[in-house]
Order: structure tokens, then C-alpha cells, then sequence
């Protein structure tokens, strides 16, 4: 009997239960946000809310087909807030920090920060502080392929929603929070005020407070976020920022009804510091929680979540909704860092850990436990029975959640489709508030509006309808029309020697081709989509096709005619040289349909929020493409220099060199337009975009006249043309074009000469030609 079989088999075994025993547990790890002011909290706080949250996880997953045979641990860890010492920048900078591969395997992650690098036009300082274009998208995992949303229905609809993106699911609901005012019960002033608050606005409120006796207000604005939130809050208690009650209430920050809200905002400051605005303006959390609690400001602005976390005997502390009861509702996310997926744990598992996390078992028990608000859509809550439980344990959160006057920041600074992101309003705005609110200086005002402006707008869709870029678009259909004028009269006049000699089939592919630059500076205007982008890709490369190959084909043509016995004629004919030329340029265009369609595209901005912005196209594959699109470019006009070099040789003068002027116009025309174009500020760029669009028309046409429409107009200027045309005419004096044969050739005709090709002989008398006699056999191929 063999016993290698048996001996395999055991050995396997041995194996299999070895790896079972040693195999370590796979830890999963999940930042949360550390409460604010933490040092109120237990010190065992963190490690209480860690171990009680596993504990519960365990309870509601046990029995979780996917989950019970994963042998796993889950650990919470705080995000320590204070790393960021109140700069957005670095906020963000340490959470794109910890989703690496050493990183997280899921952080929560507020709203103000997830997706707030996403938009059509991308954040120009993004990449700066992250070096990642677009971290949400290139650094968390997709859940769309394990989640169904008829499963995720018991969440609020609009926090569900902005978990997605492009019909991904990048995050889910993990809990919610807003901001409101605490005070201490025996404040009987302060009972005052909240009796009425929700038709009060903040300026009543400070106005109450500092009426005989007056009494003290801290507010901490020394976080940016804080500030920006503040503002926000203040301004909606004058204006509805509700998209569906008014589309542009944005338009409020740009006129001069934002300009004495914004100065208002500013006189409230002062009010309330008594004229020491940096109080405010630097006082962080902690100390206005510390000067509160010492009973030295009447409110603290803080988070209505650690009403049951810092408080928990409710006779002395109350909370209430600002005035107009109006707030900042801010959502949390649960992402999966896409780095540590498939390390230990595949997107399935993750997937089924991050459905229990969010699930409406563990919001109750963190509401119950933590005093976390759950994400639950209240709508449902007469016909969901853990919904109903909520608000029957915590009836005072629901109401306020019913009643509010919800404000969400980041809809309040996405104005328009080619909005700023996210990331730089917070980066900038509240830095320049703090500015002007320290200074009272009129100068920091006009930055703020600068900036509330460029949120909006880039430098190439300004407010309304704009004669300058109309009349761009007139005159580049003016010069459109004049180049179709030059390929209808060079298909008119394909026989004449003139144009036979330069292939007018390739001629007019050709001009065809340079037209199509009239409209390359209008595609940096408005409207701009993910589609236009790939168009332009595709345009431009159809664009440069029609120039350069059929130059070739027509610079070939020529050269073969004064080098005759070096090539074979019979394998040259129109028709196969016309094949190539369509073959070439459909090969270069589908090569690059597929980049365009493959490649995530977007717009990136030359300058950001504190200067104008514009806007130019960037695609994923961008690098490698423009290296390969640049090395065939390149390829082709090198071999087309070659050629009319080469051919320069044999004559001395060679007057065809025009398609190499063709081509550095062309180039030297395309990089100017797009270094100019980038330096206009909103004041004065459509004035010069229509000076840059004049001149662009100038340049095409110039470029059409140079390479066949000086042909034309001296066939157009001498009616007789026709007693030129036949086979027996010696093309190779065609090759070249003396400028002067127009002024020339009218006269003889008007003094009624009646032969052209004398008249075109002794126009060209001075120009000889030392290449040698074109057989006529080889003329007639030439049309």
C-alpha cells in the first residue's frame, strides 16, 4: 500500500488545525471624534465607551451569517481634536494620515470633511496639503456592492444621500449632532430669553443681555470651524438659506444687503467683547466651557450630544436651540479605510461590520449609553418601534429635530454647479472673518467679499449676459464662414494648376482642421460638464489630426515630385494616400475616445478661492498620454521637416516652407492663448477674452491665407484662369507662389490679355527652378 497519499493528507490536517489555533484575532480599529472638552469626561471614559460598544456590537452580531465565523475585535480610539490646533488644513491633513495603511480601518468622519474635495472643479489646495487630488474618493472604500438601500431606509433620507457619490457609497450614516445654548438653571436673565428664543435673532439676544443689569456672553469662535458656523447661523436669522424657499440666496453675500449683514455681524462681535472682538475671536473651547461653568458668560454655544455626556444631573444645566432656532445640524459618517481592506478582513466583512455599527440597535445604545443622536428618520417613528423609542426616551431631542431651522454649511457655500469645494471656503472664509472682525478694516471686508465671490464664481461665468463673449462667438462664425468660403472656392477651382498642385482634397482637410481652432479659446467659457471634457479631448485630437496628417501627406506629394525617381508612382495614387490619411487620423482619435471615456476627468483651477479662478481640463491618465500624444506629434513633424528640408536641397527656393510656418503659428498661437487666458482677473477678462478671440481669428486666418488662400484670391482676382488648366502645364511651376502675381496678374487682365499662362510665366520669370522637368504622365495623377 502507498502511503504518501495518507502521509499528505495527515500533514494537511496538522496544518490546517496549527493555523487555526495560532492564527491571530484580527483587530479592527475605528476612530471616533473625541468629545468636546475631555477633560470633564471620566478618565476611563474612552476605554468604557470601547469595551460597552464591543460588547453590544457582539450581542447584535452574533448571530450574523457573515460575521460569526470571523474571529474579530473591534477597539474604538478617540480622534484627538487638539492635534489640529483650529486649523482646517491640518484637520484634514491628519485624517488623510490615518487612512493609510498603518491607518484605521474606519473612521467617523463629520460632514465638513468627508466629500469636501468633491466637485466638478476640483480644490486647488487639496493636493497641497495632502498631495492626493481627491482623497474621499481615492482613499475610502465602496460599499455600493454589499448594501441595497431598502436596508438603509430607517436613516434620514438627505444624510443617506450625501453618502453617495456618482452612485457610490462611500460613507454610511453613523449619528448626528447641532449646536445650542446651555445655561445654568438659577439664571433667571438668561431663563428670560430662551422663554421666547425662536423669534428672537442673536442681535436681541445680546441686546437683552446687555440691558440693566447686564450680564456676560463668551462665545468661542477661536476654531474655524466654530466661526464660519457662527456667521452662518447669525446671517440666516435675517435670510433663508433654503434652496427651495429662494434657488439664489447665495446672491445675498454679493450685494449690499450681505455688505450690512456682514458689518452687522461685525458690530455683534463688538457688542458683546465690549469692543475687545479678539476675545472672541481667539477664545477656544475649553476656556469658554471653563468660564461657564465658573458662571462668567450667561450661554456657551456648544453641542447639543454632550448634554447627557458632561451634565448628567439636569437640575442645574439646561440646553436650548439658538435663537430662531436656527442651527448647524452637522451629519457623521462611517468610512472604511480602502488601504486595510483585504489585509485581514475582504470589502464583504467590512462591509457587514460597518451595517451593524450604523444599524438602528447600536444608535439606541449609543443615544442610551453615550448620548449619541441617531441618524433615524423621524418621519417613520409612528410605524418603526426602535424610532418610537427614541423620542419617548428623549422626547426633547426629537422635538428639536422636528422644530428646527436646520442649516446645512456645506449646502449654504455650494452655490452653483462650479462652486469652490468644500475644503477651501473652510480653509479661507473664517481666517478672513477673523481678520476683519479684529481689524474693522476696510480692506479685510473687500477680501471677504472677494472670497464669498470666487465661492461661487470663477472668472469665466460672471453674473449675467456679457456683450464681449457675444461678440467673441460673432466674430469666430465671421472667420468660420470665411474659412468655409476657402474650401468651397478651393474644391471650386481643384483643376487649376495653382491648386493641383498642392492636393486640394488634403488642402481643405487642412483648413478644415485649423478652423476647428476658432473654437478652442470658447471652451474655456461656460458650461463646463464631465462630458465637455472628454469632447474637447477628442476634439482636439481630431483637430491636430486634420492639420498634421494631411500636411504630411500633402508636403509627401511635393517632395516626391521634385525627387520623381526615388519613389514609385503606381503605389502613390490619390485614393491610397487619402485611405492613409483617414486610417491615421482614425486611429489617433479612437486611441484617444478610449482615454477620454476610461479616464476619470474633472477641471482642475488655476488660482483658488482667494484669487479668480479658472478652470482647465485634467484627466486621470493625463501624464502618460500626453507623452505618448506628444512623441506622435512630434514623429510627424519632424518627418514633415525632413521632407521640405530635403527637398530644399534640390531647389533653391521651395516655396511650400509655408506649412512649416503653418505649424509653428499654430503652436505658437495655441500657447499663448492658453498662458494669456490664465492671467485675466474677473475685472477685466472678458475684455481681453474678446481681444485673445480677435486675435485667435486673425492667426487661423492668417494661417488659411498663408497655406492656400493667397492661391485662391489670385485665381478669384484673375477671371481667365481657365485657359491654364490641361495636362499640359508644368506643375512644378506651381509649387511655389510668388505674393506678388495678385496685383500683377489683375492688371494684365484688366488690360485684356488673353493669356494665362503667359501672364503666369513671366510673373514667375525671376523665380527659375533648378529641379529638373516633371513628366506629364505624372502631372495627370495630380488631382
Amino acid at each position: 500500500m502507498n502511503k504518501k497519499p495518507l502521509c499528505s493528507v495527515l500533514l494537511w490536517i496538522i496544518l490546517y488545525l496549527t493555523n487555526k489555533i495560532v492564527r491571530a484575532q484580527s483587530e479592527i480599529f475605528v476612530s471616533v471624534p473625541q468629545p468636546e472638552y475631555p477633560y470633564t469626561l471620566p478618565k476611563d471614559f474612552e476605554k468604557k465607551y470601547s469595551e460597552l460598544s464591543w460588547e453590544y456590537f457582539q450581542k447584535i452580531a452574533k448571530d450574523n451569517p457573515i460575521l460569526k465565523n470571523e474571529d474579530i475585535v473591534i477597539k474604538f480610539l478617540f480622534f484627538n481634536y487638539s492635534w489640529w490646533d483650529g486649523s482646517y488644513a491640518n484637520l484634514e491633513r491628519n485624517y488623510v494620515k490615518f487612512l493609510g495603511e498603518d491607518g484605521f480601518d474606519f473612521m467617523v468622519m463629520d460632514d465638513r470633511i468627508f466629500f469636501d474635495d468633491i466637485g466638478i472643479m476640483s480644490a486647488t489646495y487639496v493636493p497641497y496639503y495632502v498631495n492626493i487630488d481627491y482623497p474621499s474618493l481615492t482613499l475610502l472604500m465602496d460599499y455600493k456592492d454589499y448594501i441595497n438601500d431598502e436596508e438603509m431606509d430607517f436613516h434620514n433620507p438627505k444624510q443617506y444621500k450625501e453618502g453617495k457619490y456618482d452612485g457610490h457609497i462611500y460613507g454610511l450614516p453613523f449619528d448626528i449632532d447641532f449646536e445650542g445654548l446651555y445655561y445654568h438653571n438659577d439664571d433667571e436673565k438668561a431663563i428670560s430669553i430662551v422663554e421666547n428664543i425662536g423669534y428672537k435673532t442673536w442681535d436681541d439676544l445680546v441686546d437683552e443681555l446687555k440691558s440693566p443689569p447686564s450680564a456676560p456672553l463668551k462665545i468661542a469662535l477661536g476654531v474655524e470651524t466654530d466661526l464660519l458656523g457662527f456667521f452662518v447661523e447669525y446671517i440666516s436669522n435675517h435670510r433663508n438659506f433654503n434652496k427651495e424657499y429662494d434657488s439664489n440666496f447665495y446672491n445675498i453675500f454679493l450685494n449690499t444687503t450681505g455688505d450690512e449683514l456682514i458689518r452687522n455681524f461685525f458690530n455683534l462681535t463688538r457688542k458683546y467683547t465690549e469692543n475687545k472682538p479678539s476675545q472672541s475671536t481667539s477664545l477656544k473651547r475649553e476656556k469658554a466651557f471653563s468660564v461657564f461653568t465658573d458662571k462668567k458668560s450667561t450661554f456657551l454655544r456648544g453641542k447639543a450630544s454632550l448634554y447627557d455626556i458632561v451634565w448628567s444631573n439636569k437640575t442645574e444645566v439646561s440646553f436650548t436651540l439658538p435663537p430662531k432656532k436656527t442651527t448647524n445640524l452637522f451629519h457623521r459618517y462611517l468610512v472604511a479605510n480602502k488601504a486595510r481592506v483585504g489585509k485581514e478582513l475582504s470589502a464583504k466583512v467590512f462591509t457587514e461590520i460597518a451595517k451593524v455599527l450604523t444599524s438602528k440597535e447600536m444608535q439606541l445604545f449609543r443615544a442610551e449609553t453615550f448620548g449619541g443622536i441617531p441618524t433615524f428618520d423621524l418621519k417613520k417613528k409612528d410605524s418603526d418601534d426602535q424610532i418610537k423609542r427614541y423620542c419617548d426616551e428623549f422626547p426633547m431631542m426629537c422635538e428639536y429635530l422636528e422644530t428646527m431651522n436646520k442649516i446645512y454649511i456645506k449646502d449654504v457655500f455650494n452655490p452653483s454647479k462650479y462652486a469652490v469645494p468644500y475644503f477651501e471656503v473652510e480653509c479661507f472664509l473664517p481666517l478672513k472673518l477673523r481678520y476683519y472682525l479684529d481689524s474693522g478694516k476696510q480692506e479685510d471686508f473687500d477680501v471677504i467679499k472677494h472670497v464669498l465671490y470666487n465661492i461661487k464664481y470663477l472668472v469665466t461665468n460672471g453674473e449675467g449676459f456679457n456683450w464681449y463673449i457675444f461678440f467673441s462667438y460673432v466674430f469666430a462664425f465671421i472667420s468660420l464662414i470665411m474659412s468655409f468660403g476657402t474650401i468651397y472656392f478651393t474644391n471650386k477651382f481643384r483643376d487649376h494648376p495653382s491648386i493641383k498642385i498642392i492636393s486640394p482634397s488634403f488642402c481643405n482637410m487642412i483648413v478644415f482642421g485649423i478652423s476647428m481652432s476658432l473654437f478652442k479659446p470658447l471652451f474655456r467659457l461656460p458650461p463646463y460638464s464631465y462630458f465637455k471634457i472628454r469632447f474637447i479631448l477628442i476634439y482636439n485630437t481630431v483637430n491636430n489630426g486634420l492639420i498634421f496628417i494631411p500636411m504630411f501627406v500633402v508636403t509627401y506629394r511635393i517632395f516626391r515630385i521634385f525627387k520623381v525617381k526615388t519613389f514609385l508612382s503606381n503605389s502613390l495614387t490619390n485614393k491610397r494616400l487619402m485611405i492613409i490619411t483617414i486610417v491615421l487620423i482614425s486611429i489617433s482619435t479612437i486611441y484617444r475616445a478610449v482615454i477620454a471615456f476610461t479616464s476619470k476627468v474633472y477641471y482642475k483651477m488655476t488660482g483658488g478661492v482667494r484669487e479668480s479662478r479658472m478652470p482647465y481640463i485634467y484627466y486621470s491618465n493625463n501624464k502618460i498620454d500626453s507623452d505618448i500624444y506628444f512623441t506622435y506629434n512630434n514623429i510627424i513633424f519632424i518627418a514633415l521637416l525632413f521632407m521640405i528640408i530635403c527637398t530644399g536641397s534640390f531647389s533653391k527656393k521651395f516655396g511650400d516652407i509655408c506649412y512649416v510656418f503653418v505649424v509653428f503659428f499654430m503652436n505658437v498661437n495655441d500657447f499663448m492663448i492658453n498662458f494669456m487666458i490664465t492671467i485675466f482677473d474677473e475685472g477685466i477678462f472678458f475684455k481681453f477674452f474678446f481681444i485673445l478671440t480677435i486675435y485667435n481669428d486673425i492667426m487661423v486666418l492668417f494661417c488659411i491665407y498663408i497655406l492656400v488662400g493667397s492661391r485662391v484670391l489670385n485665381i478669384l482676382i484673375n477671371p481667365k484662369y481657365d485657359s491654364v488648366r490641361g495636362s499640359s502645364v508644368d506643375l512644378k511651376k506651381y509649387v511655389t507662389l510668388n505674393f506678388s502675381l495678385f496685383s500683377r496678374s489683375s492688371n494684365k487682365t484688366m488690360n485684356g490679355s488673353n493669356s494665362t499662362l503667359n501672364k503666369n510665366s513671366s510673373i514667375s520669370r525671376n523665380r527659375e527652378s533648378t529641379v529638373p522637368t516633371l513628366k506629364r504622365n505624372r502631372s495627370n495623377t495630380l488631382i
